[in-house]
């Protein structure tokens, strides 16, 4: 085990660094390793930047070592400055390449053959990573292995709390192979509770491919009740709450509008609110709500419509 310093700086005889590495592998007179790098790091590159591109190393105010860089549209930047995110994804295929080629050349050095399997474990894959990035990170990974080398087996064990991350295996899980696991937190009343126990859970579930992002967030997975704001989710509540309701009163109506139209900016067919009213009398929410993406009741509002009082008893 390293420290995110020791990775960055090395550690005694046991690894020399990502910073120290990098230049290393650019200078050495067999470019093998090097090449691999370079590719991983273009197949990891993000959907909205020119691939990642080595520079080369340069001296920096106040850093006694060459210093690896990258290329950019706008200028060649040194490592040690870059992003959170582009650090993390360089840092991803640091270790991968490091860890593969210090096998080798450890199963050389011991006139062993190379064992054949990898197993790659990454917490929270999303870390720094924008939206876009999160997309596409998890497939490049398993394409990954392959530019290690074509004999390799590698499992890959990816920890995340992103429904993009878990979206972007829809085309590429298969049961046969693939397993997804769900921790959870055993609450008082469920199932999983044992009195008088703090407990996590592990447990396989199935991999539903839910399509939207927002889907996934209201999945068993995330448990959000609206994949929206929590005010906005409270409102929403309410709403399909007076909806169950035979005869709310005018002035609840109107408070919950009042909530709908602040949290999810919806516009009603008088110019407020967050539902549209037919003839004065009758509240329901339609495909207007629907199209603003952050509601659900249409469902809800074509089962269940509450009559409002007649217009002279309405509430101005």
């Amino acid at each position: 085990m390293f420290t995110r310093d020791q990775v960055m700086d090395g550690r005694g005889k046991r690894i020399n660094g990502l910073l120290r590495d990098w230049v290393n592998w650019q200078r050495s007179p067999d470019p093998a390793v090097f090449d691999m790098f370079k590719a991983v790091l273009k197949r990891l590159s993000p959907p909205d930047m020119n691939p990642l591109e080595p520079g080369d190393p340069m001296r920096i105010a106040g850093d006694a070592r060459e210093v690896p860089t990258l290329r950019h549209d706008y200028d060649v930047v040194p490592f040690t400055n870059e992003s959170a995110g582009v650090k993390r994804i360089v840092t991803v295929a640091y270790l991968l390449v490091w860890a593969w080629n210090e096998h080798k050349v450890s199963s050389s050095l011991s006139k062993k053959e190379p064992q054949k399997r990898m197993v790659i474990l990454i917490d929270e894959m999303e870390a720094h990573l924008h939206p876009k990035w999160q997309r596409v990170v998890l497939p490049a990974i398993l394409e990954v292995t392959n530019i290690l080398g074509k004999e390799l087996e590698a499992q890959v064990i990816i920890a995340t709390h992103s429904p993009l991350i878990l979206a972007s295996l829809e085309q590429d899980f298969h049961d046969s192979i693939d397993k997804l696991f769900h921790l959870q937190i055993a609450k008082k009343g469920d199932n999983l509770f044992t009195e008088g126990r703090n407990e996590v859970k592990f447990g396989e579930v199935q991999f539903i491919r839910h399509g939207r992002v927002d889907a996934w967030l209201t999945s068993e997975l995330f448990e959000l009740k609206e994949a929206t704001s929590q005010p906005a989710e409270t409102a929403l509540a309410r709403a399909k709450a007076v909806l169950a309701e035979e005869n709310p009163s005018p002035g609840i109506i109107q408070e919950i509008t009042k909530q709908l139209s602040k949290s999810l900016r919806l516009r009603m067919s008088s110019g407020s609110g967050g539902c549209t009213s037919r003839n004065k009398r009758e509240l329901n929410f339609d495909s207007r709500c629907a199209a603003s993406g952050a509601c659900n009741l249409c469902d809800a509002g074509a089962k269940s419509r509450t009559r409002l009082p007649p217009k002279d008893t309405e509430a101005d």
